[in-house]
């Protein structure tokens, strides 16, 4: 039987002791399939660490919900509090772009790729292309820094070609569950760091597994629920008559 850690663990305040953690999600977690139950196809991308916790075991996970304080750098709780009664998985590609950036900035990054350049030539044989991008880069960091405006300048991640990985899930919104909502957080992935270091996050799905294995109708009418309610029911082509006994 595993428990989950008492305390941070983390080498920073702002971290969460994964380690620990995965043990214990390990023996919680259940697999979801699109066949089988109210889910999109799963997202499949090695950065990318998520589990599927049955909302009975959601209160363990109280101390790591901190909705008044910055939250984990590398756990996201992704829907503490709104299990999931159906899933759905997209990706958006996010890029950033910055005009106009600052003389130091560019410079930073010119010396910076430069300098890459010049430490790789002390180990190895530059090719003909790199030699050429180290006296292109050495010219544009000294005309820059001599008249910085003899350029227009820009930033941008467009062509990294990042994707954030979205949840949408939808839940019951009362304790009677008879009002559903939806809602989508974008979840973490593992990133790399300088020198090939690799910081791990991971994400905590929390679902409903009485209604993620079953359709809920979104016309909140409870059309399901009320049919239940009728102990004999007889098919007759596509349409079934539903019988019980009055006052029963």
């Amino acid at each position: 039987m595993y428990e989950l850690p008492k305390k941070k663990l983390g080498k920073r305040a702002d971290e969460a002791p994964l380690d620990a953690l995965r043990l214990v999600l390990k023996a919680q977690a259940v697999q979801l399939t699109p066949v089988d139950n109210q889910v999109s196809a799963l997202p499949v991308n090695v950065e990318l660490e998520y589990y599927f916790i049955p909302m009975q075991f959601m209160r363990e996970y109280a101390p790591y919900f901190r909705p008044d304080k910055p939250p984990y750098k590398n756990l996201k709780l992704v829907n503490y509090g709104h299990p999931a009664i159906s899933l759905s998985f997209f990706n958006k590609h996010k890029y950033t772009i910055k005009r106009n950036a600052d003389q130091s900035d560019v410079l930073q990054h010119l010396k910076a790729f430069r300098d890459e350049l010049l430490n790789r030539s002390l180990v190895q044989q530059l090719t003909t292309s790199q030699q050429e991008k180290l006296r292109e880069t050495d010219e544009l960091f000294r005309t820059l820094r001599d008249d910085p405006d003899q350029y227009e300048t820009c930033f941008s991640n467009y062509y990294h070609y990042y994707r954030y990985w979205y949840c949408s899930y939808r839940y019951f919104e009362d304790a009677t569950q008879t009002k559903a909502d939806t809602s989508s957080e974008h979840l973490l992935k593992h990133t790399e760091r300088v020198k090939g270091q690799v910081h791990e996050r991971l994400n905590i799905i929390f679902i409903d597994p009485d209604f993620i294995t079953r359709p809920v109708p979104h016309d909140h009418k409870l059309i399901d629920r009320e049919l239940a309610n009728f102990p004999v029911q007889i098919r007759q082509g596509v349409t079934t008559l539903y019988l019980r006994k009055r006052g029963t």
